[in-house]
């Protein structure tokens, strides 16, 4: 790579940081600045994806506790809703960093089941719980290796590749199982509770699991140059290229690390369940860019963070939860998830409004 080259990569990477515009050093950012100030703290908090969607879940919150007479707030309730929101919130971390990155997969789903249930199969036919997991694991980054290739390859639209891809791995999944539930006999082997099994009460491990590594990716995406690269291929694919950035190898990265920890996923439901069938994980693909979406992710890419994510998981998950315990039919999930899901875009695009200096 010549100076220049690296030179543009910079700035490449510097105008596709996880904040979103340029900052104030560049043009326009006195414009962006002029109303409220960079040094105003209310500013630089409201400027901030995630705040918008955080005072959703505190309303939500307190909402559900109020109309469920206290029941919602129980400890035993919060660890169902913990276990529900780490199982679909590890796969949104793939499905955050894949839309960072520009693209989508909507076979998430197939990979979480298929993965899973050669993994317990396996387990159930006495092989090391440790090879099932590494087997599964490897699924999962086949899976996303398949699509990032078709994809970049042979430039076809990633939500086309990958709901073909969802076709097939659902078929392939119900061919195998005939469509039976596997389920694994006591004794279960430990690896099995480290990733799903009890920690206190009802809180179980998979929610450490889903925290330490979205804190992980986390870090990567706002640490590292290999996280402004996913921002970068997202944001400014043609500015990327001409800076240098590996924008293909970028891509099929992402969605191998997508499949992974859709695989992941599965295994972390393999151990709080001790069953897995060809149904299981079949919405978690829309539920995922839901919350990847209510979280702050920009649908055409470039934008996102694993906190937004990871509040847009749990609001889903305090959604099941909350209309149940408040009396209201379990069908109207659907249909107030779409309302969120809406309301969060139009919140998001209002605040990029405002940090560009678009509106008060």
């Amino acid at each position: 790579m010549t100076a220049a080259q690296a030179g543009a990569n910079q700035q490449v990477l510097a105008g596709a940081s996880p904040a979103g515009p340029p900052g104030p050093g560049t043009s326009g950012g006195a414009a962006r600045t002029s109303r409220l100030g960079s040094s105003n703290l209310a500013f630089r908090v409201l400027r901030q994806r995630e705040t918008g969607i955080v005072v959703v879940g505190v309303i939500l919150f307190v909402v559900f506790s109020i109309l469920s007479n206290g029941t919602f707030d129980s400890l035993e309730n919060w660890g169902g809703i913990t276990s529900t929101a780490a199982e679909l919130g590890i796969v949104t971390i793939g499905v955050a960093l894949l839309m960072i990155c520009g693209e989508f997969d909507l076979s998430v789903g197939a990979n979480f089941s298929f993965a899973a249930l050669v993994m317990a199969t396996m387990v159930q036919d006495h092989y090391p719980a440790i090879a099932a997991l590494v087997v599964a694991l490897a699924i999962g980054a086949g899976i996303g290796l398949v699509n990032g290739l078709v994809t970049v390859l042979l430039d076809i639209p990633s939500f086309i590749t990958t709901l073909g891809a969802f076709f097939v791995w659902t078929g392939v999944t119900l061919i195998v199982t005939g469509g039976e539930t596997v389920t694994i006999l006591p004794p279960t082997p430990g690896l099995l509770n480290v990733l799903g099994g009890v920690l206190a009460g009802q809180v179980r491990s998979e929610l450490l699991w889903w925290l330490g590594l979205a804190l992980v990716v986390g870090v990567v995406l706002q640490r590292t140059v290999m996280g402004n690269w996913f921002f970068a291929v997202g944001g400014k694919r043609l500015a990327a290229v001409e800076a240098g950035v590996p924008v293909m190898r970028t891509r099929v990265l992402a969605f191998v690390i997508c499949g992974v920890f859709a695989a992941f996923a599965g295994a972390v439901q393999l151990g709080h369940l001790d069953s897995m069938s060809a149904s299981f994980g079949t919405t978690y693909q829309l539920e995922a860019i839901a919350a990847s979406v209510v979280g702050g992710c920009a649908l055409m890419g470039g934008r996102g963070s694993m906190l937004g994510a990871a509040v847009g998981t749990l609001i889903l998950a305090m959604l099941g939860s909350g209309l149940i315990l408040s009396g209201v039919s379990p069908y109207w999930y659907e249909a107030v998830v779409g309302v969120i899901l809406v309301a969060a875009v139009a919140m998001h695009t209002r605040v990029g409004r405002l940090v560009s200096g678009a509106g008060a």
